[in-house]
């Protein structure tokens, strides 16, 4: 997940449409990535938007998940990143105010959500 994010989400600049892909199974469906969170209770959860504040080494980011069983819970994660390593994908990331402009403005124009947050 880390170097998808470092080589193909940031040079694309936060392309929402890379987050999903047609099935190769069935190549009508569109898949998206999923994961376990968190650990203990193995909650799946799909990832409907990424976006972060790319700098040369360090990315905090936004996520925007819901469980695969509740499309309508959203909920959203801050993380961070540096270079391709993936340990901040786990650790909680700590944004500055205007960080958090940034990212919310950036999270507004790649989601469409003109109310947010």
């Amino acid at each position: 997940m880390a170097s998808f994010i470092w080589d193909r989400l940031i040079p694309a600049d936060w392309d929402q449409s890379l987050l999903t892909s047609v099935c190769p199974h069935c190549d009508h469906g569109t898949r998206r990535i999923t994961y376990d969170f968190p650990r203990e209770d193995k909650v799946t959860r799909r990832v409907a938007h990424i976006v972060g504040i790319a700098s040369d080494d360090f990315v905090p980011m936004m996520w925007e998940t819901y469980p695969t069983d509740d499309p309508s819970d959203l909920a959203f994660s801050f993380n961070y990143q540096i270079r391709r390593s993936p340990w901040g994908l786990n650790k909680a990331g700590v944004f500055s105010r205007e960080a958090l402009r940034r990212i919310f403005a950036l999270y507004r124009e790649k989601a469409s959500a003109a109310d947010f947050p």
